[in-house]
């Protein structure tokens, strides 16, 4: 059994070099810093819904809106309360990535309107997961959909993704609850009604703009939701305590395995581990460098006791892709199954495959015409006529099929943090180290070139090699997002006065945040405890006006009456904040 133990530091700061040094994938690299992460936002408090209230920053729009919203929730207390129980598994880990972003909590709250925090829900019109994600959308922020997963469901990618499209949203409006209309709506629809708008001469406002009676509502739903929140009592409604640590941590088994078989190990149901991991389509999880497991953190050790005895196969299914046109009860006797039992594995509703559609069967000895896992884990087609923004080759190749080897039970390497007394600034994931059954890391050649490969989406590109997607565009004289396999792109940075800086792994950020936090630390001792010579502390990003008011042990009131409150609204990386009593 080997464990990957983290322990805050300033060295973690350099994560890339550390995670080539232990030889983890990217799944566990991700794991490493939600555990790091959870741990050092441990002392903020020990209730979620304090931290939230701490901050909530959005104004009120549309307030009769918001107003009649507030009365629907409040007149369904067990609906707003089974939601509210539902969001616990998942609202820990949200809130840790909105406050590392410096964004409103509020947003944080958003799965609520969206998918009633049902990690599985699934729009009329095609929208998944928690963030209620559309195919093409999905694809742009880097979340993969294949026969065997879809990302949309991820309730760690989905959340990242969701944060990463919000964020782009701001930057684009410059207002978080356009930014919200635009994330309904899309952000084509709202720049037209905004162009609309001033082409008449009327002030760009939320109220102003002309948008359909469900983007109306969108915003103001989320406003009711947390009126609701910071002030339960006014609305008869009682919130139980929600205790501020992790729920859930990822684990890596760099196998393939039966969904039923980890739920096992784990000791919990099947559905348990879905509301987890919802994003896997079929009963088994998929490995791929990159993917977590999620387990419920007061069952990690039993995960990995049960885990380390394991003395039977982990994978029971294997992939048979039929020849000719022919029936699910055919392909089922076959395969010593009942026509029932493959349609209910497959997620089929019709009894009638077609040649080539891939199934999934009990595993057997007879390997004919059987494919690898690996070769069906690849990007799903876009659907409709419109240009994909996934990268796919012209023609693509005949996968070889070889046999599959039953899965041995492995060590599993389980992400843990030991508390830590302040936040190391989080940096975008690296490829790491693969292991041995993993694809190699994908990087870049001496020059900064890149060669696209399938599955490849220009934002995924940006955020491997942690570069603005505006940046990309530029540096390589592109119009629109569409990549495609072989196209060589140049992923420098591009040049700021005259300095070239380069995609290699650096500490630029977490030098600043050093940096900043000396600017503090450097006062005499005397001087602090007077509080008698202010500090200035430079913002870094990620900053909020609470998290600045927890570093330093003031309350956040107190900053906003030593500075200009107007300044605060939206803090941004190099602001000065004045800080006093120190």
């Amino acid at each position: 059994m080997s464990f990957a133990v983290v322990f805050a530091s300033a060295a973690h700061a350099e994560n890339g070099a550390f995670r080539q040094s232990v030889g983890v994938d990217e799944g566990l690299a991700a794991g490493l810093d939600m555990m790091l992460l959870n741990s050092s936002l441990l002392r903020n408090g020990d209730n979620v819904w304090e931290r939230a209230r701490e901050g909530f920053q959005l104004p009120e729009v549309n307030a009769d809106i918001v107003r009649r919203q507030e009365r629907f929730y409040a007149s369904k207390p067990e609906y707003f309360r089974r939601t509210l129980d539902r969001s616990r598994k998942y609202l820990f880990h949200i809130m840790n990535e909105v406050e590392r972003r410096g964004m409103p909590t509020e947003l944080a709250l958003l799965p609520l309107v969206e998918s009633a925090f049902v990690p599985t829900a699934k729009s009329h019109v095609g929208a998944a997961g928690l963030w209620q994600f559309m195919p093409a959308t999905g694809r742009q922020y880097g979340l993969e959909q294949t026969w065997w997963y879809d990302g949309r469901r991820d309730v760690t990618e989905a959340t990242r993704a969701a944060l990463d499209y919000l964020e782009n949203l701001y930057a684009q409006f410059g207002d978080w609850n356009i930014a919200l209309a635009a994330y309904n709506w899309g952000e084509g629809n709202v720049s037209r009604a905004i162009a609309r708008l001033q082409a008449s001469g009327q002030e760009v406002t939320y109220e102003n703009i002309r948008m359909p009676n469900e983007t109306r509502n969108y915003a103001p739903k989320l406003l009711a939701v947390r009126n609701i929140l910071n002030d339960p009592a006014k609305f008869g409604v009682r919130l139980d305590k929600f205790p501020n640590k992790p729920y859930f941590v990822a684990v890596s088994t760099g196998k393939h395995m039966n969904i039923d078989i980890a739920a096992k190990l784990a000791g919990m149901s099947i559905n348990e581990f879905k509301e987890l991991n919802p994003a896997f389509n079929l009963p088994v999880y998929a490995h791929k460098n990159g993917r977590q497991m999620l387990i419920p953190a007061a069952k990690a050790d039993k995960f990995e006791a049960n885990l380390a005895k394991w003395d039977k196969p982990l994978l029971t299914w294997e992939v048979y892709t039929p020849p000719a046109d022919t029936s699910a009860s055919q392909i089922a006797s076959e395969h010593g199954m009942s026509a029932g039992q493959l349609l209910a594995a497959n997620n089929l509703s019709s009894g009638s495959l077609k040649a080539g559609q891939p199934v999934l069967v009990a595993m057997s000895k007879d390997q004919r015409d059987i494919r690898p896992l690996d070769a069906t884990d690849t990007s799903l087609p876009e659907s409709g006529n419109g240009a994909t923004l996934l990268a796919q080759a012209d023609s693509p190749k005949a996968i070889p099929v070889p046999s599959v080897q039953p899965a041995e039970a492995k060590p599993v390497q389980v992400a843990l943090a030991s508390p830590a007394p302040a936040a190391a600034p989080r940096q975008d994931i690296k490829p790491a180290e693969t292991v041995a059954a993993a694809p190699a890391a994908i990087s870049a050649d001496a020059d900064g070139n890149y060669t696209v490969t399938a599955g490849d989406t220009l934002y995924s590109i940006a955020r491997r090699f942690d570069i603005g997607l505006d940046d990309l565009k530029t540096v390589n004289g592109m119009d629109s997002n569409i990549v495609k396999v072989g196209q060589v792109l140049n992923i420098n940075k591009p040049i700021d006065k005259g300095v070239s800086v380069t995609l290699l792994a650096d500490n630029s950020r977490a030098n600043a945040q050093q940096d900043a936090l000396l600017k503090v630390s450097g006062l005499q001792t005397s001087q602090r405890a007077t509080g008698s010579v202010p500090a200035e502390y430079v913002v870094q990003r990620g900053d909020t006006l609470f998290s600045i008011a927890r570093r330093f042990g003031v309350n956040h009131n107190d900053i906003q009456r030593w500075n200009d409150s107007r300044q605060l609204t939206r803090l941004q990386p190099g602001q000065k904040v004045r800080i006093q009593g120190l």
